[in-house]
């Protein structure tokens, strides 16, 4: 007697085809939905693939590149006073690849993941694609982003910590431990990377306290942040350092360039410090001083003296520190806006060249220079640097006239505004209308004031350089397209506020939770 199957049972399906079928449809939407960022980044790679190729391997900063990598060279990290140490570590880390290539790979590769982590972001607030993609642009195409990139320089590392940090925050209206935890030790990177980072760390905490995450939610972001700053300033001690008071020399600058000395009730000693020339840069009076002046500022006596005279400068002299950083100020957000002759040798440092080759030595070269092939501390010699190709000129035209930043934040700044004046009671009776949700509001402050604050602040504390403004251009893009959602297809009616301020986003008018563009 034989025993046969069930025919249900014989004639079941494969258990692997249809899952895999399935998952392999799912990928096919994916791809479809996400095509134009697709494209998008795919073309960004493009393009800094041909830096990589055209540029080899890093542009060369004189003054900076230099001091990172003779720190690097050091057995142990030293506290430097004008220097921070996250570029020093992540040059120890790269160091036995023997070439600068790998470094600039992952700042390239680093800012097309900060594009993806922009879009996803804003995909998960509900914005269309059509916004999503469009915020993302700068980011991938801003000339002086890309140039930057390829600079053996921290600020693509500052970038994209802080911006990662920002998106993580501000992910979902209360952010959970884990999340919060992730924030903190992602600022603790970008302040071990510039110390200028640290206001950014007092706003996002004010964020948490508005928005009441939990205690374990601020606490997870407390230690984070607080463990490996306590340890690096505990290591550093009573030594000078760039975290610690050493902001007396950027200050001095600012001071001197509207210092007028003969009108000035300062004492012996501060009158010593009174500049002998006249710049339109502000470091330029302190790297241009006699030797035995700068040796002064790297001494305890000497850097409190330099913060004593900036601040008796700027109390006696408010009116003209004002009307100075307020003209530099406006080189960010005026595209082509012009300060003079010194800074326009400093504008070349922000396109790519033609060529390395050049007769001029590099410290007097306004493009950038070319580093060396190995982990060295001097750059190459401009005389035998590559010359031109048409791959070079394309792209040396393309770094004088793509130029997104100043555009980027005057349009947040403007959209920012709409969006408070569309919440202000006020405008609410005699403008009646779609009322912008207090959440994207709430964002839009926090990603204007991290972005955009932190730039006037370096202009404040220090100069104006065309570069200091990259960490708030994914910000400010953020915050401008979260703005224009908010003025859009995320806005509210008034009778509907307290209910959509309180409860999920978007507001329950439409069943459609998600608003799409195809």
């Amino acid at each position: 007697m034989t025993a046969t199957l069930d025919n249900d049972v014989e004639v079941g399906p494969e258990p692997a085809g249809p899952p895999r079928r399935r998952r392999l449809k799912q990928l096919g939407r994916l791809l479809k939905r996400h095509s134009a960022l697709i494209t998008l980044v795919t073309l960004g790679g493009v393009i800094r693939a041909l830096f990589m190729v055209s540029y080899k391997p890093a542009f060369w900063y004189f003054g900076d590149s230099g001091v990172y990598i003779q720190m690097s060279e050091q057995k142990d990290l030293i506290a430097s006073p004008t220097r921070a140490l996250g570029y020093v570590v992540a040059l120890k880390i790269l160091e036995p690849t023997g070439t600068f290539m790998s470094l600039i790979l992952l700042q390239h590769f680093g800012a097309l993941v900060l594009a993806v982590a922009m879009y996803a972001f804003l995909q998960h607030r509900g914005a269309p694609r059509w916004l999503s993609c469009l915020a993302v642009v700068p980011v991938l195409f801003d000339s002086l982003f890309l140039t930057v990139e390829h600079y053996l320089l921290p600020d693509l590392i500052l970038t994209f910590c802080l911006s990662l940090a920002i998106i993580v925050a501000l992910w979902n209206r209360k952010p959970g431990w884990i999340a919060s935890g992730a924030t903190g030790f992602l600022l603790a990177c970008a302040w071990f990377t510039k110390p200028t980072a640290l206001p950014v760390v007092i706003l996002v905490g004010l964020l948490l306290l508005i928005r009441w995450v939990g205690w374990r939610s601020f606490v997870a972001y407390a230690v984070t942040f607080l463990t490996p700053y306590l340890l690096v300033m505990n290591w550093i001690g009573d030594r000078q350092s760039v975290y610690g008071s050493q902001s007396g020399i950027a200050l001095y600058g600012r001071a001197a360039m509207i210092a007028d000395c003969a009108t000035l009730d300062l004492t012996p000693e501060q009158r010593y410090l009174c500049p002998t020339d006249s710049f339109d840069r502000a470091d330029a009076y302190f790297w241009t001083s006699p030797p035995k002046r700068r040796y002064l500022a790297y001494t305890p006596e000497g850097a409190k003296l330099y913060t004593e005279f900036a601040v008796s400068v700027i109390r006696q002299q408010p009116g003209d520190y004002i009307r100075s950083i307020s003209k530099e100020s406006l080189a960010h957000f005026i595209p082509g806006f012009r300060l003079g002759p010194d800074n326009d040798c400093l504008r070349q440092r922000w396109a790519p060249p033609e060529q390395f080759r050049d007769e001029l030595t590099v410290p007097h070269r306004c493009p950038p220079a070319q580093a060396r092939g190995d982990f060295k501390r001097w750059a190459a010699d401009p005389q035998t640097g590559p010359e031109a190709t048409p791959v070079t000129k394309a792209l040396n035209w393309y770094g004088k006239y793509v130029r997104l930043i100043p555009t980027t934040l005057s349009l947040s700044l403007l959209l920012t505004i709409g969006a408070l004046i569309s919440g202000v009671r006020v405008f609410r009776q005699r403008l009646p209308g779609p009322i912008v949700p207090g959440r994207i509001r709430l964002d839009t402050v926090l990603l204007l004031s991290t972005g955009v604050g932190l730039t006037l602040l370096t202009v404040a504390i220090g100069m104006y350089e065309a570069r200091y403004a990259m960490p708030a251009l994914p910000l400010a893009s953020l915050g401008a397209a979260l703005a224009l959602y908010g003025l859009t297809f995320g806005r509210i009616r008034p009778e509907s506020e307290t209910t959509a301020e309180s409860g999920p986003e978007p507001p329950p008018e439409k069943p459609k939770a998600e608003p799409q563009a195809s």
